[in-house]
């Protein structure tokens, strides 16, 4: 019964937690809408979306059917950070194609092009409206014949701007149409390698840490250097897989700019810099290992979708007691194979066990406080590729509880864990959650 009890909790903790990584910023909206037909001219475009956006770096160009940009001055960012508003030129008339790419607040680069059809080149009257007030400053590029057009954004002062005009649409009879219609947002780094990679880190940065906090407790977990130098190298690989995600989005950005100027970059380079500090301090003092435990996570829990929130405070401070429960789970199962090999892994294996059951009541805490806060539709589960890779988690996470089951009527049947095949059917199945969460935190529940 205790184990059916267990299974259910962390099944709901995981499926809760999980249903929060929906923060990407998709476009809500835009004005004209996509694929509209209209009569008169627009004075400008708006683009609406789901979260906030990074106001240093972001692209948007408008294009007529030959591929030239019919803009007529600079973008601007609403004082929200969530609209995205660019002039167009009074020779606006035909197909008009409008690509745009943005950072999301949890750090993706998103790109995407919505089109619509002016009839004529009449133009509409344009109504005044609040501030739009992160103006940027345009550095066009110059690499292709096509790109010639192309600006690249970077905001550095204020600028006033207007609501999107009311132009008369022939398919729908409003000029703000759901991203859902028809336009195409793209995740640039949710790529396989990508996930890989992230998963790679994520692991190394789970060890590191739990194992901190088992030594913490008076745990001798060997190793520390090594985890040390295998954390630095992952975190350098996974820092780089995702900035040349970004310059490529982004080809007008130096990856100073990107790496000092971006929230997501200078989250980067905090955790490299926790990361190098600590091949000088970890080990000399347990206080100051602990110190660095929670300055490593803390980066890593503002580099997340919690930080995409209305309520960021407390988003963050669920994932990073997400993140620190994880770590002494995947720290713990590594210290028990150590000391099978030695032959004393049955003395930690129940301090181990205790510890497990605390995590679970925990992790359902505090992701039913993250659920009811954020969680998505339950429709996302079958509709969408975020919803099968979550499936495909909780069915593995189902796996390891029934594989507990085994391992505690085993334990109950011989007094002690006598077959190692359960510690290695456990590392599989931990491995593939951490390939699973690899993929997971790069989706977004409109995927």
């Amino acid at each position: 019964m205790k184990t059916i009890i267990m299974m259910l909790c962390m099944t709901m903790s995981v499926f809760i937690y999980s249903a929060t990584t929906g923060a990407h910023a998709d476009l809500a909206s835009s004005s004209p809408a996509d694929g509209a037909i209209l009569e008169t001219a627009p004075t400008e475009v708006v683009l609406k979306f789901t979260t906030t956006i990074d106001n240093q770096v972001f692209e948007i160009d408008a294009l007529n059917n030959e591929g030239a940009s019919i803009a007529s001055g600079e973008p601007s960012l609403n004082s929200a950070k969530d609209e995205l508003t660019i002039p167009l030129s009074d020779q606006t008339v035909g197909l008009v194609t409008v690509p745009y790419s943005v950072i999301s607040k949890d750090g993706h680069p998103i790109e995407g092009t919505i089109s619509f059809t002016v009839e004529t080149n009449e133009i509409a009257p344009a109504t005044s409206s609040e501030d739009n007030q992160n103006s940027a400053v345009v550095s066009p590029t110059t690499s292709d014949t096509n790109n010639d057009n192309k600006a690249k954004y970077e905001t550095d002062s204020s600028k006033p701007s207007t609501e999107p005009s009311n132009e008369t649409n022939k398919q729908s009879p409003m000029t703000m149409a759901s991203s859902n219609d028809a336009e195409e947002t793209q995740n640039q780094t949710a790529t396989p390698l990508s996930s890989i990679i992230k998963s790679l880190y994520l692991l190394s940065l789970l060890l590191l840490t739990g194992s901190l906090l088992w030594r913490f407790k008076g745990h001798n977990v060997p190793y520390l250097a090594r985890m040390q130098v295998l954390h630095l190298a992952m975190l350098a690989l996974f820092t780089w897989s995702q900035a040349r995600n970004f310059t490529r989005v982004f080809e007008g950005v130096t990856w100073q700019d990107l790496f000092l100027r971006t929230e997501i970059g200078q989250f980067w380079t905090a955790a490299l810099v926790i990361t190098v500090l600590g091949l000088y301090i970890i080990g000399r003092n347990r206080y100051v290992d602990l110190a660095w435990v929670s300055g490593i996570l803390i980066a890593k829990s503002l580099n997340s979708h919690a930080i995409a929130t209305n309520v960021p405070a407390l988003t963050v401070s669920l994932n990073f007691i997400h993140l620190l429960l994880s770590a002494l789970w995947i720290a713990g199962l590594y210290y028990v194979i150590i000391l099978w090999k030695k032959g004393t892994a049955q003395m930690f294996i129940p301090t181990f066990s205790k510890m497990a059951l605390l995590s679970i009541i925990s992790l359902t805490v505090t992701g039913s406080i993250y659920a009811w806060l954020l969680a998505p539709s339950i429709s996302a589960l079958w509709t969408t590729t975020w919803g099968y890779w979550l499936i495909a988690k909780i069915a593995t996470v189902i796996g390891v509880f029934i594989l507990g089951g085994f391992i505690r009527r085993h334990m109950n049947k011989n007094g002690s864990l006598s077959n190692r095949r359960y510690l290695y059917f456990d590392v599989v199945l931990a491995i593939t959650i951490l390939l699973i969460v690899g993929v997971l935190t790069q989706l977004s529940s409109s995927i």
